[in-house]
């Protein structure tokens, strides 16, 4: 088939690609439709894009839940203020530049806080990442089969199977839980997933083109900066995938350079590297104090020194993978692998094929091998480091899901492809059908996270009752905590805050004319003598406290008198 007839059959594909896409951006548009409440963490990355004043509560003292509301949206006057919320996240332990997005987005819509600006970005970022992970699956493709396998040349149906392969990646890739649930979370996992995919599409293509000109370098370098100000852990991943290509461009003997030339590049390549995350390092100082010095980069450092937690984490990460990602068909997938690689080794036997000797570094998978040792890398260092967080821990390693069913699918189709047995080929697609099997029914058994559903009843209980007096009992220690209730409170018209490291008498004329009091107390090993001092507090005639529903980090309950 010549390369002409090739491009016309890929563009007759076009409009089916485009159809697989839009479904799954509807997909992704119902869950986000269906997502009700937040993340912690999703108020933070509000508040920190948003901020007004700060959420600090003031013990005895009154705040409205205007005020809490002004938190988490653009007011008037303060659109696009990048700087302050570069500044904001120096505070914290994260880069900024996915807040400084959500700052924009937000500031496209002033006066309002809703989940709408956030979920639209990740949508954005998905849509982007669809088609850098269709381009590199499309880079691996050529540089492992392309036009070389046995029916190359052929007019019939198989004569580009690579198109349909960039189709299976991209309908498994849309249509996961997992990814789903990084486009319903508010965070930078989703952005990060894209300049992961960016960088590694720059790398594969220049290793299968053996092209390194000027656009690479300045690209590679781009990439490298805004992934760096995305989240700490794309420098992880560049690890990998850096040393990597340093060692294909000082082994790679294709072009006939010397030796010299090949430590040239491999100067010139680690100084673009490197000159990127210094460039990055210097626009944001604050980025060596989160990582040696803050919480988060303490925490993951033990984390990762500890050799006695290895086994668990390993077990525990590929436990998400293998139910999230593989909808619990990880173990089955890598049979078939087995047995196409068995039938393959066989059928050639049979032709009496001799096995031909691997060139050094390997020349058709390099590409392929590059991203595998990346994405395990990542996999293995996140599994170490990241937070045991149950269920949500699923977004840190969502960068490299995509990467991971990009893998195991070329793996299949270039065993089949590369076997010259038809019915393999048929092997081949059964996986691409069985895995997404299971992602149809993780879909439909709720296994994409980040919805907070549930919350629905508790936003319109305070909402029905926004004029009763709230009362707020907090851990001066953990005030943070506060937060998570964020969207519940700041629908009353006020909430009484008291901290539980002084439960003196409480002194205050609206609570003593209150006909009911809501009371929200963190739990301690004061929350007794917290109620105790609430129904004081609502006078004589007030009733005893009664628990009316139990949140996250606190407990609701009523006094009525």
């Amino acid at each position: 088939m010549n390369k002409g007839s090739g491009n016309r059959k890929n563009r007759r594909m076009y409009p089916l690609f485009l159809i697989v896409l839009m479904l799954q951006v509807i997909a992704a548009f119902c869950f986000c439709a269906r997502k009700t409440g937040f993340h912690y963490d999703e108020y933070y990355s509000y508040y920190s894009s948003n901020v007004t004043w700060g959420l600090v509560p003031t013990d005895r003292e009154w705040k409205d839940g205007t005020e809490i509301l002004n938190e988490f949206r653009v007011l008037p006057g303060e659109r696009f203020r990048i700087p302050t919320v570069v500044r904001m996240q120096s505070y914290d332990v994260h880069p900024p530049f996915y807040y400084i997005l959500l700052h924009i987005a937000c500031s496209l819509v002033p006066g309002r806080f809703s989940k709408w600006p956030g979920l639209i970005l990740n949508l954005l970022l998905f849509v982007l990442s669809w088609f850098v992970l269709a381009a590199l699956t499309r880079e691996l493709w050529e540089e492992t089969i392309g036009e070389r396998g046995p029916d190359a040349g052929a007019e019939g149906p198989g004569a580009d199977r690579g198109s349909w392969i960039v189709l299976a990646v991209c309908l498994l890739y849309g249509f996961n839980p997992a990814v789903l649930s990084g486009v319903m979370l508010m965070r930078m996992y989703t952005l990060l997933s894209l300049m992961i995919l960016l960088v590694t599409f720059l790398h594969v293509r220049a290793v299968r083109t053996r092209r390194r000109g000027v656009l690479f370098y300045l690209s590679t370098a781009a990439a490298v900066w805004f992934g760096f100000l995305t989240h700490y852990y794309f420098a992880v991943y560049l690890f990998f995938l850096a040393a990597v290509m340093e060692f294909y461009l000082l082994f790679d003997r294709t072009e006939g350079r010397t030796l010299a030339a090949r430590w040239k590049s491999c100067f010139l390549y680690g100084g673009t590297v490197i000159g990127a995350m210094l460039a990055a390092v210097a626009a944001y100082p604050a980025c060596l104090g989160h990582i040696f010095r803050g919480y988060r980069g303490t925490e993951a450092m033990g984390a990762f020194f500890d050799l006695r937690n290895t086994p668990g984490r390993l077990r525990f990460f590929a436990g998400l993978l293998n139910e999230y990602v593989f909808g619990f068909l990880l173990p089955g997938a890598a049979l078939i692998l087995l047995l196409l690689c068995a039938a393959g080794f066989a059928a050639r036997r049979r032709r009496g094929e001799r096995t031909q000797k691997a060139s050094f570094p390997p020349r058709r998978y390099g590409g392929f091998l590059m991203v595998l040792t990346a994405a395990l890398g990542y996999f293995a260092v996140v599994a170490k480091t990241a937070l045991l967080t149950a269920e949500e821990a699923i977004r840190y390693p969502l960068p490299v899901y995509g990467l991971f069913l990009m893998l195991l699918v070329l793996a299949a189709a270039a065993l089949a492809e590369r076997s010259g047995v038809r019915g393999l080929r048929w092997l081949s697609a059964l996986l691409c059908l069985l895995l997404l099997a299971g992602e149809v029914r993780g879909l439909a058994g709720g296994r994409v996270l980040f919805l907070y559903e549930e919350d629905a009843p508790n936003i319109a209980f305070a909402r029905e009752h926004h004029d009763d007096a709230a009362v707020y009992f907090y851990n001066p220690a953990v005030s943070w905590m506060i937060w998570d209730d964020s969207l519940e409170l700041m629908q009353y018209d006020g909430i009484y805050f008291v901290s539980l490291a002084d439960l003196s008498p409480i002194e205050d004329e609206t609570l003593k004319e209150a006909g009911r009091i809501y009371v929200y107390c963190a739990r301690t090993p004061d929350t007794e003598k917290a109620l105790t001092a609430a129904q004081a507090a609502a006078g004589p005639d007030a009733k005893a406290p009664v628990l009316i529903r139990e949140l996250l980090y606190c407990d609701l309950y009523e006094i009525g008198r």
